[in-house]
């Protein structure tokens, strides 16, 4: 299984009424698997519920709609489906004020030398603590939310390649040797 992940950029912040939202890009190759069966599998709310679960309880409410959960200090709010070309590009859009990500979008391309299909995470923020969140997250060059943007789209290669998400939980490594 060859892999390779890549930040591929950061586009322009976006202006809002307070200051710059902080925004995050980055992508991952996944091979042998068409656009049209990628964009499926991410459609799949069990899918989106899997692979953003390091970062949020995400739970289907019907109508393109899904309630985002990221605990008790982060908070919960709706994002709805507000763009879906099938096979190429989704994007969604937060429907509460205070949501933690204000919009989300996942584009899929061929990869060079019809290697596969690049799949492309990319996501406008609103940290917690307003301007002086945002601050401190573009200080830190956007490391946790890229962070977690790496590691659902890593998530969503090792579930369709395999058809689950790897995980060290209930594994023996690193106990004592009771020698």
């Amino acid at each position: 299984m060859s892999a390779t992940g890549s930040r591929t950029g950061r586009a322009p912040n976006r202006r809002s009424a307070v200051g710059l939202e902080p925004e995050v890009e980055r992508s991952i190759t996944i091979e042998d698997v068409s656009a049209d069966k990628l964009y499926r599998r991410w459609r799949d709310p069990d899918t989106l519920r899997r692979i953003m679960a390091p970062f949020a309880d995400v739970q289907p409410t019907g109508d393109g709609q899904t309630r985002w959960s990221a605990g008790h200090d982060l908070g919960s709010w709706t994002m709805r489906l507000a763009d879906d070309q099938p096979g190429e590009f989704m994007r969604w859009e937060a429907q509460d004020d205070g949501a933690l990500i204000r919009e989300a979008s996942v584009r899929f391309r061929p990869a060079a030398g019809n290697r596969g299909t690049v799949v492309v995470l990319r996501a406008s923020l609103d940290p917690p603590g307003g301007m002086l969140g945002r601050v401190a997250t573009r200080m830190l060059n956007d490391t946790v939310p890229g962070a977690l943007a790496s590691k659902s789209l890593h998530f969503f290669k090792a579930l369709v390649q395999t058809g689950e998400i790897p995980t060290i939980e209930r594994q023996p490594a690193a106990r004592p040797d009771p020698r």
